[in-house]
């Protein structure tokens, strides 16, 4: 009973890299949405290059992270039967690819604003800013990302909330199947 348990287990659980990539990405999404908020507290000169720098690199990580996660999933990742069917499936399946695009195109949006603004990256090297005069283009450019990533934060909030619905209203275990293994 207790290896059929195990098997059941297996089959009804993301495998671990899958789950590493999820928790990682779900640490750091709200970690660098808060970086953001905090970056122009610092003073100007090597304090703020710092702070931004720091943002850049999560930001460029949380890409890299994201592209291997796709990678896996498409390649080696475990596939598991949908957990709900009709239109809450619809909508589960909807909110992860929505969730996957904004931050794809929030990643993108953020290495296009370091050229548009010129960053400095730790004071190593500094990124030729695509238009240096162009106020107005970095304004938007950084509103533009600000809203993405703020969108993306909003949605990330639902789906965690759906997650702790499934395991402490209905409890049908599928909040489980991206929790690490206990053994």
């Amino acid at each position: 009973m207790q290896l059929r348990k195990e098997v059941l287990v297996l089959f009804t659980r993301y495998d671990g890299r899958t789950i590493w990539f999820h928790w990682l990405v779900a640490l750091l999404v709200p970690l660098q949405w808060a970086m953001a908020q905090v970056i122009d507290w610092f003073r100007q000169g090597t304090p703020r290059v710092d702070a931004r720098s720091v943002h850049i690199s999560v930001g460029l990580l949380i890409g890299v992270l994201l592209a291997l996660r796709i990678i896996w999933r498409m390649t080696r990742g475990r596939v598991l039967p949908p957990a709900d069917r009709g239109a809450m499936q619809f909508l589960a399946k909807s909110l992860h690819y929505t969730l996957y695009g904004l931050l794809i195109v929030s990643v993108l949006i953020g290495v296009f604003l370091v050229y548009v603004r010129g960053d400095s990256f730790f004071g190593f090297f500094t990124v030729p800013a695509f238009d240096p005069g162009n106020k107005a283009l970095r304004h938007d450019i950084g509103e533009l990302h600000s809203t993405i990533a703020t969108i993306v934060l909003i949605l990330a909030a639902f789906h965690a909330s759906a997650g702790l619905v499934h395991h402490y209203l209905w409890r049908d275990g599928v909040l489980r199947r991206m929790l690490p293994a206990r053994d």
